[in-house]
């Protein structure tokens, strides 16, 4: 049966009202930082709605921008790597939302003081308000300073909610393996072996960005171990969780192994950790908030004889 379009607009109203998860766009005034132009901020606090900073799977939310406004469409972001910062457009849309170094923000507030911006989720042009749950808190420097008399670093101290959540959450990692989650403070690979060579794969310089995305380090620790004096060549990648008290689990492997052979080249993955990794590695547990916990790391290890 073919709609016609009046129809067709009809079920398409219908469809978003149904949605309960996408927001209608609202006839906001659009954001001005005019007032506010030239005054650098430091954010201190970002935060999902549940006022915690980590997830489950230990993500740690951080504030780490340096900004401020030079004019009306345009903003400088600090980079750390660069050591400069680094000019961005700002592109409004949707009225009371604006876009700048990738990310949609809806102003909640703007003073010479402080800022607050929630990190908007968009698909297809249709606010998700169910996926967007990030705040940032973005003081003065002049209001840290002059005002609350402190610094940006204390501010951004993990709160007491975070820290009792990242308790329990090692409790249960140490308890069951399965409930381990990423260390803030990765596992730490040492060799005590002269056959034995470790080197932490770190992530790269995002090329628009202007800095590394350090959440991958934490949250997907990768290392290269090379082992001189094997028993025979061989190289495996496969990821183990580390225990508590430093003790490596075989978890999986990392690249595609048929079926036929998953049973035989366990063991002899295993067979790695048990002979040489246990024997030729320091291994220190990942921690959270100075909680040592069960943690996933990946690694490639290669044999040589």
């Amino acid at each position: 049966m073919k709609l016609y379009p009046f129809a067709l607009l009809i079920c398409f109203n219908f469809l978003l009202l149904s949605c309960g998860h996408i927001s209608k766009i609202t006839e906001e005034a659009p954001p001005t930082f005019t007032a506010i132009k030239g005054i650098k901020y430091t954010e201190v606090k970002r935060k999902f709605n549940n006022g915690l900073s980590f997830t489950d799977q230990g993500f740690q939310l951080e504030p780490e921008w340096n900004i401020y406004f030079n004019a009306e469409d345009s903003v400088k972001i600090y980079s750390p790597e660069k050591k400069q910062y680094m000019t961005y457009r700002i592109f409004h849309s949707h009225k009371a939302l604006f876009q700048f170094a990738r990310e949609w923000f809806r102003v909640k507030h703007v003073s010479k003081d402080s800022l607050v911006f929630q990190v908007m989720e968009l698909e297809s042009r249709a606010v998700m308000e169910d996926l967007s749950t990030i705040s940032m808190t973005l003081y003065s420097d002049n209001y840290i300073k002059n005002v609350l008399k402190t610094t940006a670093e204390a501010l951004k101290a993990p709160s007491k909610e975070d820290s009792l959540f990242i308790k329990y959450r090692s409790i249960q990692a140490n308890s069951d393996l399965d409930s381990a989650f990423a260390a803030r403070n990765p596992v730490i690979l040492k060799s005590k072996s002269s056959i034995t060579r470790v080197d932490k794969i770190m992530p790269g310089l995002d090329p628009y960005l202007g800095h590394v995305n350090r959440s991958e380090e934490y949250l997907y620790p990768e290392y290269k171990i090379n082992i001189n004096k094997a028993y025979q060549d061989f190289q495996y990648s496969f990821s183990v969780i580390v225990d508590h008290n430093g003790k490596m689990h075989f978890k999986q492997f990392l690249v595609a192994v048929e079926p036929e052979f998953i049973e035989t080249k366990t063991k002899v993955a295993k067979g790695i950790i048990d002979v040489y990794l246990r024997n030729t590695l320091e291994i220190t547990p990942g921690n959270t908030l100075e909680f040592p916990h069960s943690s996933l790391i990946n690694l490639h290890v290669i044999g040589r004889k």
